[in-house]
């Protein structure tokens, strides 16, 4: 059944129903036997969003600060408030509801706070009290750093999964992945590590041995440890988002699934374990796989070609194939196209050869692609580029644009892990426990997303400077300086929650 929103709920709606939230290819609960997506989701999508926006005070629905904007733009268009009411954890009769803690954490990550207890002190804070709907009361705080941790302790993660889904899904169905290169989606694939110790560790650490100098100048061997993840982050020329993370998981996590495993698993298992999600989380959305020389291999290429994906993936180890024979041909066949990128400022070459067939363990045909890519105050010292190409979409594609595609594989280091680490914070360790790491990196995620798609898409903002970290970090010092000029509580209580 839907929820019934009342006049109490808003000065500015009347009575109404609100219809049962439903999957996008479940049948319809008007009784037609059609699916949802083509039957009256459209419809009730924009109720819900006429409700969202009747919510809104109108200190926020006119204003110009690109605080409140940003709070509309995620409330009217994703349903925030839905989002964050979705997430439940394992406590039992919490005096502080689940709500205001993840919408806290949302905002400490939107906001950038640097930490657990840096929020702390925010919480006894009027401007920040008011920004997540608590009446003002200065000096004392609405909750403690104690209570936020155990809640990352015990969110369940399937929930904030779920919900960067629906984010990316409102966005595709608004069109806004339109822009991709050559007709093509593509998702980079890599692994990230941020962060790692030689004293703190939780039972799910990864651990390895490495050698560090002492102060008298010897080399000593001791254990590190550390946490990695395999990221999936949807390309585009402008917006991109994550689509994913999935944890590299250590012996111990391991053996709740198999009793007699032995040794951490690697980042290619993780990577074809995130590849095998995405396939069943977004199937067709995705067209093609961007990963580095890791994912070059047979057993990769047999996936991809098996979910109907197509796959650009770096090339570097000369002894093994493709690139080996690669190299061969390439050297028999000389190069076949010279040009000028005259937005770069480059001089490309390019070697190109086809139908490669020399790896045992993938039986599909391989486009091998060389680039050189000089600019002209570097001639002594040009770019080159390997890489393979499977599937025949991405066979197809013409030269230049394999290698845009290629390039932009390293969104997922500049747009992604380096502003993350540098101005996110995410290099500290929030709360040590894998549900509490994982639950800040999907919430991280989540904000990160919705940040994107409100600077580029909702403001409009070109990807100028080339490095997009300027753009957003700029917007974020806005917004932080906004909250000071909040008039009253945003009013999340009041937003018509629809949990069903």
């Amino acid at each position: 059944m839907g929820l019934t929103l009342s006049e109490e709920t808003s000065n500015r709606v009347s009575e109404v129903v609100l219809p049962p939230r439903l999957g996008r290819n479940e049948a319809c609960h008007c009784g037609s036997g059609s699916k949802y997506k083509r039957c009256c989701q459209e419809q009730d999508e924009a109720l819900r969003r006429q409700l969202r926006g009747a919510a809104l005070p109108e200190w926020i629905d006119g204003s110009r600060s690109k605080l409140h904007q940003f709070e509309k733009y995620v409330c009217n268009v994703f349903g925030l408030p839905d989002l964050l009411a979705s997430f439940v954890d394992t406590r039992r009769a919490p005096e502080i509801p689940t709500f205001d803690v993840v919408n806290s954490l949302f905002h400490t990550a939107v906001l950038r706070i640097p930490s657990i207890n840096a929020l702390e002190g925010d919480l006894k804070e009027s401007d920040f009290q008011k920004l997540i709907g608590r009446s003002p009361t200065p000096d004392v705080k609405a909750f403690s750093a104690d209570v936020v941790a155990n809640v990352l302790d015990k969110l369940e993660l399937a929930g904030i999964r779920k919900a960067n889904e629906e984010v990316i899904g409102k966005a595709e169905r608004n069109k806004t992945f339109r822009d991709g290169y050559g007709a093509l989606r593509c998702v980079a694939i890599d692994g990230w590590e941020p962060f790692s110790s030689y004293d703190r560790h939780c039972p799910n650490c990864l651990v390895r041995r490495v050698k560090v100098k002492r102060r008298t100048g010897e080399l000593e061997e001791v254990e590190q440890y550390y946490h990695r993840y395999v990221v999936a982050l949807l390309l585009g020329p402008v917006i991109d988002v994550v689509l994913g993370i999935e944890p590299v998981l250590n012996e111990e996590a391991l053996r709740d699934i198999d009793p007699e495993h032995e040794g951490h698993e690697g980042e290619l298992t993780a990577g074809r374990r995130l590849i095998d999600s995405l396939h069943e989380t977004y199937g067709g959305f995705i067209d093609a796989i961007v990963g580095d020389a890791l994912y070059a291999n047979g057993p990769v290429m047999t996936q991809l070609d098996n979910y109907g994906y197509s796959g650009f993936l770096v090339l570097k180890k000369e002894k093994n194939e493709p690139l080996k024979d690669a190299l061969t041909l390439w050297e028999i066949e000389g190069r076949c196209e010279s040009c000028e990128d005259p937005e770069r400022k480059e001089h490309v070459e390019f070697w190109d050869v086809d139908d490669i067939e020399t790896l045992t363990s993938y039986k599909g045909k391989i486009r091998a692609l060389r680039a050189v890519v000089t600019k002209p105050e570097e001639e002594e010292d040009p770019a080159t580029w390997c890489f393979a190409l499977i599937g025949q979409r991405a066979r197809q594609l013409s030269r230049p644009t394999a290698l845009r595609i290629i390039r932009s594989r390293w969104h997922i280091e500049n747009t992604a892990f380096h502003q993350w680490t540098r101005y996110w914070n995410l290099r500290h360790v929030f709360r040590h426990t894998q549900n509490a790491l994982l639950a800040v990196l999907l919430l991280w995620t989540l904000a990160f997303n919705l940040l994107q798609l409100f600077i580029y898409r909702r403001l409009g903002r070109c990807r100028r400077p080339k490095d997009p970290i300027d753009t957003i970090r700029h917007i974020v010092e806005v917004m932080l300086r906004d909250v000071a000029t909040l008039p009253a509580p945003i009013p999340w209580a009041t937003f018509p929650l629809d949990t069903s």
